[in-house]
């Protein structure tokens, strides 16, 4: 796909997004019948709901903040779509994921030379067979840590993972901590390649280069330093909200509106 054409896409689901949170927090705020369901669904998840539910915007790194009781705020991360398509979840250099997982050097060096392959030739496989069984084992040895990290980024605060199906007009409500235990036991089980080599952690979560060369930046896109070389997990929002209704792994609230 052509350079501009993923940036494009970029900023459409961006825009999503962003017009998601504030719609969300209007209606929790505003609309009387979302405001009240919205209550019963988070009384019904095991939260200490007490009075009005007051939502605002977080600049940070939450998408929005719901105060659920005098002493109490939870966050919720939002993730839209208008397709079952993978949308990022998180990006950034690989020597931070060395740092954080005391990634052994044998390890880095692999998936380093899987970024740099398909920075010269995206048509190329991401993980080679060769290096498959390796990366298997490493990154099923720190399931708990990838999936909590991309997730949650150390926000003790974020409670909530609410998928916003802007094709069917419905909201799905999941505690935080359910979806990230579903999701290493799903990785743990199911932890696989593609045929081009990109890692599949479950059927829900992706690991491959960023990618993303946009013309406007000067560095070779093969020079290490070039910003798409790092390493992005994706996330198919409307494939796990979907395969929880159908299955009732985990507890979740449906909200349409």
């Amino acid at each position: 796909m052509p350079d501009y054409e993923h940036l494009e896409k970029g900023k459409k689901e961006a825009r999503i997004g962003l017009d998601s949170e504030q719609d969300i927090i209007n209606r929790i705020n505003l609309d009387e019948e979302f405001h009240n369901k919205l209550k019963e669904c988070l009384i019904k998840l095991g939260f200490d709901v007490r009075g009005r539910l007051k939502a605002r915007k977080d600049e940070i790194k939450i998408d929005i903040f719901i105060q659920i009781n005098e002493q109490e705020e939870i966050g919720a991360s939002i993730k839209s779509s208008t397709m079952s398509s993978f949308h990022q979840l998180d990006r950034r250099r690989l020597e931070e994921w060395k740092s954080l997982l005391n990634m052994p050097e044998d390890v880095f060096e692999t998936i380093k030379e899987a970024i740099l392959r398909i920075a010269k030739n995206f048509r190329a496989k991401f993980i080679l067979e060769k290096d498959r069984d390796e990366i298997k084992k490493f990154f099923t040895n720190h399931l708990s840590e990838v999936i909590n990290e991309i997730f949650r980024k150390g926000e003790k605060m974020l409670k909530l993972l609410i998928i916003n199906d802007k094709r069917k007009r419905r909201l799905y409500i999941f505690r935080m901590d359910d979806v990230i235990k579903f999701l290493i036991k799903n990785a743990l089980n199911n932890l696989h390649f593609t045929e081009k080599g990109i890692i599949k952690l479950g059927e829900f979560v992706s690991i491959q280069r960023k990618g993303g060369n946009g013309k406007h930046i000067t560095i070779p896109k093969t020079d290490w330093s070039h910003p798409g070389n790092q390493l992005q997990f994706k996330f198919s929002p409307l494939k796990f909200a979907e395969y929880v209704e159908s299955a009732g792994v985990i507890d979740f609230c449906v909200i349409n509106y």
